[in-house]
């Protein structure tokens, strides 16, 4: 997207892809550093709370209770989790220290991206070449025209984003799946409560994984339980695969017959 740094008309979106250059470089020297810090409205992807929550030595219920506020996924009744800004200190990121962001390298995907804006949920099923990004110039941001020129791909490889985008692929295809049925289509409590945990609430989700009927229910490999009880990645790919079985049918899941209804599973 662009818009003038000094005009107050709203924010033109111009297509970009990933052959498409920019210019930019984030300075402390810039006298708008760290303003984007402030203000904004950050939502959290899946793997975007793995990184964090590792990092900060936290658990996952422990870290949404504390860092996020609730939110929705635009166009459906999926939540999100969002930042929570800290009022106190001019509706900042409660990450932001002295000398910029103290999570700098497990920072969120959408912080990586900027200043380009990715076309999440507009990008599935599309080739690589075809993605869909758009330029963002904010009026206090006096980044562009600055650094190493380099490509959109280049970009993503420099701020570390393809493992990101990778493992929030689940993730997306259940929003865009979530999407196609229309706004029309009631989405129960229950079921926005299952998509919560398994994409966000990954502790608790093992918790539900082990010690409820799931494993009476779901055929899962001695191979994948053992993965999943120390690798987040592959308990959120589990997630993904449940809700995917289970909301739409789509069988990732191998089904143990006739030994418990699926009903009987309680979501905490």
């Amino acid at each position: 997207m662009y818009a003038p740094k000094d005009s107050k008309k709203p924010i033109v979106p111009v297509r970009l892809d990933l052959d498409s250059t920019i210019c930019f470089s984030c300075d402390k020297d810039l006298a708008c550093f760290t303003k984007c810090c402030h203000n904004n409205s950050t939502f959290l992807t899946p793997y975007d709370i793995i990184r964090l929550k590792q990092r900060l030595q936290m658990a996952s219920d422990e870290f949404l209770l504390t860092y996020t506020t609730p939110g929705k996924v635009e166009a459906s009744d999926l939540p999100v989790p969002m930042i929570r800004l800290v009022e106190e200190k001019n509706n900042a990121c409660p990450f932001l220290g002295e000398d910029g962001c103290s999570v700098y390298e497990d920072r969120p995907v959408s912080c990586r991206y900027y200043p380009i804006a990715a076309g999440l949920f507009h990008n599935f099923d599309i080739s690589d070449n075809e993605s869909f990004f758009a330029l963002v110039k904010e009026g206090h941001c006096l980044g562009h025209g600055l650094g190493q020129e380099m490509t959109i791909a280049q970009w993503r490889e420099n701020q570390g984003i393809p493992p990101y985008d990778e493992h929030n692929k689940g993730w997306v295809e259940i929003i865009l799946r979530r999407k196609s049925l229309g706004p029309f289509v009631e989405i129960p409590e229950k079921t926005l409560q299952m998509f919560f945990m398994a994409c966000y609430n990954l502790d608790a989700f093992k918790r539900f994984v082990l010690k409820s009927n799931f494993l009476k229910i779901y055929n899962i490999s001695q191979e994948r339980l053992e993965e999943i009880k120390t690798d987040d990645v592959a308990l959120l790919q589990l997630g993904y695969d449940w809700l995917m079985t289970t909301l739409f049918g789509a069988g990732r899941l191998e089904l143990i017959e006739q030994v418990v209804e699926a009903e009987q599973i309680e979501v905490d």
